[in-house]
């Protein structure tokens, strides 16, 4: 059997199924994460996976192949990213996986792998596995197998901590992703006037797999919220740990524009935290976060280096949807969380979210594109790109901590980065005009024509 490397990627192990990613190869990788666990005199692990066609049979055979290595396993069945973040905060399991490919196509799946504390496993220690894997270094043994409805803890947990005065009307979008059951559930409890939508499970994901990076997305979503007259919309990825807000008007907000948001409430009373964001973001945030008393941290994007920064921040947010809160939580990237504290600034503001949102300082800006690029090429030609702009001097502001970063003019920048986890280039640009957004457009499609990729 051979298991391609490519799989094994920065912040989780993904492929095709059943192509690079299938039962087989999933009870592999079972039996090496249970021997990695075991020889660090682990006994523990809690599994969960979402509702894609695979996901039963991978979960199936990676489950029997910890249970070889005589590691117990409790399966949690179809539930969210967040709920096992929270079991590795508040039980004590020596690792939780989530069987998932989260917004990619549905012939894709992986597992993402916690260890106690909310800690990603990742990067380096996820490769570990490998030399495991090819010397069939596994250990023996018989683990016991149980069934556990782990989720209502979550709830509970959440339910309790968030109180509403107003009855705010809400849409709420699962994209019949595994958010389908827990979040009628969750927000039932609260004092809320709910409408789910998509809110079942299908693997087929008939309106398209959850994204709320994905404009059309937000389009349904936004088309729900006038049509039921909302306070406001909100929208969740396959695996809960991303969300996507809708205004009572039916504008919708990037997650940048959805920290400024947190930010301006939290930071009231926590001058001198520090608010971290990842280089998609706007460049308004830097003067936003200073003019409240923040300190503002531009970081690289990947929830393992958000995850690992938790403890200085107090808030922070990726472009892609995953928003972490220190403030008042564990600090780990949790949709259904988030979805709560902006509830909970509505219900204490009193103002329409559209009002509130008037604050936000006026940028013209790109959502994320993205340029096919296979695996093998596209880091070196970020690499290219960011050595022929620093050649060139009139671009500033360079920033290289993820792929480059440059900008024009003051207002004006661009990001072109190599995605971590599928074969494209991310681009975004922002200007303070769609004059100066077109120059951006103009200079990024130079360097990437370079190299014969196009900007759609």
């Amino acid at each position: 059997m051979k298991i391609s490397r490519s799989i094994f990627r920065d912040y989780d192990i993904r492929g095709i199924y059943p192509a690079e990613l299938n039962e087989e190869i999933s009870e592999v990788i079972g039996k090496a994460l249970g021997s990695y666990i075991q020889e660090r005199n682990g006994s523990k692990i809690v599994v969960a996976r979402d509702n894609r066609p695979s996901s039963l049979f991978i979960t199936e055979s990676f489950i029997k192949g910890i249970l070889s290595t005589g590691i117990d396993v409790t399966h949690v069945g179809i539930t969210l990213t967040p709920v096992i973040h929270f079991l590795m905060c508040s039980s004590e399991f020596d690792a939780g996986v989530v069987v998932t490919a989260s917004h990619n196509p549905k012939d894709f799946n992986g597992f993402r792998i916690d260890l106690p504390g909310a800690v990603p496993f990742y990067g380096s220690a996820l490769q570990k596995l490998i030399p495991i894997i090819e010397h069939k270094a596994f250990r023996q043994g018989e683990g016991e197998y149980c069934e556990k409805n782990l989720a209502s803890a979550y709830v509970s947990y959440i339910v309790e901590r968030f109180k509403f005065t107003r009855t705010l009307k809400v849409v709420f979008d699962c994209g019949n992703g595994a958010s389908s059951e827990i979040v009628p559930e969750l927000f039932g409890k609260l004092n809320l006037d709910i409408i789910p939508t998509f809110c079942s499970f299908d693997s087929d994901f008939p309106h398209g797999v959850p994204d709320p990076e994905n404009p059309l997305f937000l389009k349904t979503l936004a088309a729900a919220v006038l049509e039921n007259k909302a306070d406001v919309g909100i929208g969740f990825d396959t695996d809960g740990d991303r969300f996507g807000v809708v205004d009572d008007k039916g504008q919708s907000y990037g997650t940048d524009q959805m920290l400024m948001f947190f930010a301006a409430d939290i930071l009231r009373d926590n001058h001198g935290k520090s608010v971290y964001y990842d280089v998609k973001s706007t460049g308004a945030l830097e003067k936003f976060i200073k003019d409240r008393g923040g300190v503002p941290h531009m970081m690289q994007t990947g929830h393992p280096y958000f995850a690992e920064a938790k403890d200085n921040m107090i808030v922070a947010a990726e472009f892609s949807g995953h928003t972490y809160f220190r403030d008042k939580y564990y600090g780990y990237d949790d949709g259904i969380y988030a979805a709560c504290r902006v509830l909970d600034i509505l219900d204490r503001d009193g103002r329409k979210m559209s009002d509130i949102m008037k604050m936000l300082p006026k940028r013209v800006n790109t959502p994320e594109l993205k340029v096919p690029c296979s695996d093998s090429e596209k880091f070196t030609i970020v690499a290219g790109i960011k050595a022929r702009i620093e050649k060139e001097h009139d671009f500033t502001k360079v920033v290289d901590i993820d792929g480059v970063r440059a900008n024009i003019s003051d207002s004006a920048w661009f990001l072109i980065r190599a995605s971590n986890t599928s074969p494209y280039l991310s681009i975004r640009m922002e200007g303070a005009s769609d004059r100066e957004l077109e120059v951006l457009r103009n200079r990024v499609s130079v360097l990437l024509n370079e190299y014969n990729l196009k900007l759609d």
